[in-house]
This record gives C-alpha cells, structure tokens and sequence, in this order.
C-alpha cells in the first residue's frame, strides 16, 4: 500500500477512541440519557470516514508531480559535490511533499529527506550535496516523494524512474587545476622542486638571451656576435621515455590512516606523476598485480590522462598477498624498451627475498624506482607512561629499523627510492622523477 497515514489522521483516530470510551464509561456509571450524543458521535464518525476516502481518493489519483535528476558526467572521491532534483507540479492544488533520492552506498549525504512546497504549474530546483567515498560506478535509482494530501490526513508515497549512472573518479581535481599554468609552474604549485640540470639528457630548445645563471657554456658565440648582447642556448628535457607503473593491490594497501586508505593516496600520486610526464612529452603506461591485474601500454599525449582514469577508476585493493615476484617477470615480457619502472607498495622486512630478487630481475633491462608508503604512526612520538606505551614504542622502533634495512640494501642495488607518508606520496614521486629527468638519466 503506498497511502500513509499522516499525523492528523492519528490525532483524529485517537479523538474519536478517547470519545467513544468517555461515553462507554458514562453509560455504565451514570444514568444520563446519552442516545443524541451518540447520535452526534456516530453522524461524526461517519462524516470523518467520508473526508478520509475523499482526501486518500485526492492524494492518490489527482497527484500530478514529476521529478527529473541532474547529475555531473562524473565524481571525485573525498569532494563535495552537488546534485540536482527538478520537481514540476502540474496538479490543480498546491501540493506540498517530501522527498529523497536512491542514491548509492558509494556516496555520502546528509541533506535527504528535506521538503519543498508547489504551487499549481509552479515548477523548482531541490540541490542537495554528496561526498563520494569509494571510486567506482554509482548507480543512482528512484526519486522517491511523500506527497501530502489536501486535508493532511494521508501521504501517498510516489517513486519516479530516474535510472541513472556516474563514474566516481579518483581526486583528479588537483590534475585539473593544474591545466592553466605551464610545465614549470605545476611543479612548483604542487610542491615539487626543480634541480639542477647536470649531464647530456638534454635536447636543443631555443636561443634567447642571456639570463644570470646560464652557464658559460650555454653561451651560442656565433649569435652572441651577430646579435652584439650575449645569446644562450635553451635545452629542455629528452623526450619520448617510458614511465611503467607497477601498483601493488594487495591487502595492505587497504590500510588507512585518514580519510583515504593508501590504495586512494597511491593512485592519486600515480595520475598526478603520469600527468607531469605526459606533460613533459613522456609516455606512461601501468601494471597492476596481487588482484585485479590491468596493463596499459605505454601511452604518449596529454589528454591521454582521460584514458588512465577511465582504466583506474574503479580499480580497488585485494585480500590478496603482495606477488611482486609474478609480477616483474609479467612486465618483463610485456616491456620490452628500456623504461622507468615505479613500484608503489607498502614495504615489509618479510618481503626482503622476493623484493631483492624481483629488482635484480627488473633492473637487468630497466631504471627501477620504489614508491614507499610509510604509516603515519612512524613519524609520531610515542610518550612512554606504561608498560602497554613501552611495547607499542618498542615494536615500532624494531619496525622502523628493518624496514630502513631494506631500503638500504634497495639502494645498494642502484634502486631508487621515494619514501614518504601516503598524503605526501604524490610530491615525493613528481620530484624523484624530476631528478632524473633533470640528471639526464630518462
């Protein structure tokens, strides 16, 4: 049944109950003639049965409301935002209802159920806002109303069709605020740094003149002396190198130390390094391993980000163990020129073996980098006061130690690392590429 009663309805139901038990209660103790005021009482009743079948005939068959979603082509995880309901009345009464919208479990809101009041042919915009907290496609159903009847004794509860699906994209915002300013300034608005160049990985851009702080030997004499002011040689960075990212989906990527788990941070630092190589004439592609096992070749353009996000987006952590033995000899067949290979996985002393014998696999052909995710507790300072504080800073210490053991026998091996907390991992990966495209090594 999609009629419910509304408040008046019980006020009048328990009227009428308190009524008839006063008079029963009268009957029995007194001896008033009482036959014309349950007269009355019945005539009432009978009037009160009459406008509850009227008002629930109203409500029900003369309820002209229409509701029509507006969404975004699609959604960013952890950012609010906006979504927008259109409802027309074109009944011949003011209608007032209320409504809410199917919304997946994908997203967050707390604006629904909320109210709104039509005039007749009056026609207008609800907007309610949502925060997404998991990537993925969002499936949106019914627009669901409770539409109030003339004389307020029923709701006549009303889904609308509005079938409709989204894609909830990782935190791309950044990327895309980044889409005005050159390749210079997205490093800087992110809070990379830029060194030094050293070494031949550098190509012929420009002349221009000379700046205070180019070398001597960026000095072109021919055009300094046909020019008669000095004139410097502009290099920029080699390009049409591979970046292959490896990106681990494991269980332990599912860890969480705020609002995103270290699977949501890494891929928001593997869109924004691709986004700067991309930028910089570079091809990137991406391997992923211990759970659902996507490749992308390398691919080469700017406006090839759109292709990593539609391929990422819906790309979640397993229960699965970390397998980057498996998975390096994979790549090594899938790969075959010389690239950059980024590993993004949260490193632990038991992977010591598997995690030497895959570098040594991988940097037989290959410039091997790892992305390290370090948890959060490790940079706290724990304050001893119990025994239950000595062993939590005990285990922790233990643990920092041979994990910066594993580092060190990683960078023996000529591996490189990037080593920071998931939040910060996006900063960490634009600069250890940087370096090296700076140092000439890509």
């Amino acid at each position: 049944m999609n009629l419910i009663p509304d408040k008046r309805f019980f006020v009048a139901l328990y009227s009428f109950l308190a009524t008839a038990f006063l008079l029963v209660i009268l009957r029995i103790f007194s001896e008033l003639d009482l036959s014309i005021i349950s007269t009355i009482w019945w005539v009432l009743l009978t009037l009160m049965v009459a406008i509850l079948l009227a008002d629930a005939f109203l409500v029900k068959f003369t309820n002209s409301v229409h509701a029509w979603r507006k969404l975004p082509s699609n959604l960013a995880l952890g950012t609010d935002c906006k979504i927008q309901l259109k409802f027309e009345n074109n009944a011949k009464r003011p209608i007032k209802f209320s409504y809410t919208d199917s919304y997946p479990t994908t997203i967050k809101t707390e604006q629904l159920p909320s109210e709104l009041s039509l005039q007749s042919g009056e026609s207008a915009v609800a907007t309610y806002t949502v925060r997404p907290i998991k990537r993925g496609p969002a499936s949106f159903n019914q627009i669901n109303l409770r539409v109030q009847s003339p004389f307020n004794f029923w709701r006549h509860q009303k889904s609308i069709d509005a079938n409709q699906t989204t894609k909830i994209y990782p935190n791309f915002m950044a990327i895309a605020n980044l889409s005005f300013l050159d390749y210079e300034q997205r490093l800087a608005h992110i809070g990379a740094h830029l060194s030094q160049r050293r070494g031949s990985g550098q190509s012929f851009k420009q002349l221009r003149e000379y700046q205070r702080g180019d070398e001597i030997r960026q000095i072109d004499w021919k055009a300094t002396s046909r020019q008669h002011k000095l004139i410097s040689r502009e290099y920029q960075d080699e390009r049409d190198q591979e970046i292959i990212f490896m990106l681990d989906c494991g269980r332990r990527m599912r860890a969480q130390d705020g609002d995103l788990s270290h699977f949501d941070h890494s891929i928001n630092a593997l869109l924004l390094t691709s986004y700067m190589a991309l930028s910089a004439g570079d091809a990137v592609g991406m391997m992923s391993f211990s759970g659902d096992s996507r490749w992308i070749k390398p691919i080469k353009g700017k406006n090839k980000i759109n292709t990593l996000l539609n391929s990422l987006y819906d790309l979640h952590s397993s229960l699965e163990n970390c397998d980057l033995a498996s998975a390096a000899q994979q790549l090594m067949l899938k790969q075959q020129k010389r690239s950059l290979i980024i590993v993004i996985t949260n490193l632990r002393d038991e992977d010591t073996d598997d995690l030497l014998q895959s570098v040594k696999l991988l940097t037989k052909k290959h410039l091997v980098m790892i992305a390290c995710l370090k948890e959060r507790n490790l940079e706290n300072n724990i304050q001893v006061t119990d025994i239950k504080d000595a062993l939590l800073y005990t285990a922790t210490h233990l643990y920092t130690q041979q994990r910066q053991a594993l580092i060190k026998k990683l960078k023996a091996q000529g591996v490189l690392i990037a080593d920071s907390i998931p939040e910060s991992m996006h900063v960490s990966l634009v600069n250890e590429y940087m370096l090296l495209k700076r140092s000439g090594r890509i």
